[in-house]
């Protein structure tokens, strides 16, 4: 990813700010998903709750992908991190974009800035190819 002064981040600093974010939505998710409902103005149940640990527990699987990438030395484990990390990237924020427009709330204006840039630096690394 651009970096003031025309710097690009690697590939595996790219990975480790996605690890960093993965954990702290991990957390979320899993640790107080009562929390997240309710800045998500979605009603609080069993279901939901369910809900909200299983998403925990596919964010902590990709997230735990990209720290084992970033501290491999192999470029093509990092490479399929960061496409991986991307695809997920899309349709979350092609999701949270929609939430965002028809259901305004705090969460939802987090969920979108998080995924786009989370998107946004897994394109420029791709893209950088270093």
């Amino acid at each position: 990813s651009s970096l003031p002064g025309g710097r690009v981040m690697d590939k595996s600093t790219t990975l480790y700010t996605i690890t960093a974010a993965g954990s702290l939505y991990t957390a979320h998710m899993l640790l107080a998903p009562r929390f997240y409902l309710s800045q998500a103005k979605i009603d609080e149940n069993f279901d939901t709750i369910a809900l909200c640990r299983g998403l925990g527990g596919g964010i902590i699987g990709l997230t735990s992908m990209a720290y084992m990438a970033a501290k491999s030395s192999s470029e093509e484990l990092k490479l399929a991190a960061l496409c991986s990390g991307a695809t997920a990237f899309v349709a979350w924020t092609v999701n949270n974009a929609y939430i965002t427009y028809t259901k305004a709330s705090l969460q939802a204006k987090s969920d979108l800035a998080c995924s786009a840039f989370c998107l946004g630096i897994c394109t420029c690394a791709l893209a950088a190819g270093k």
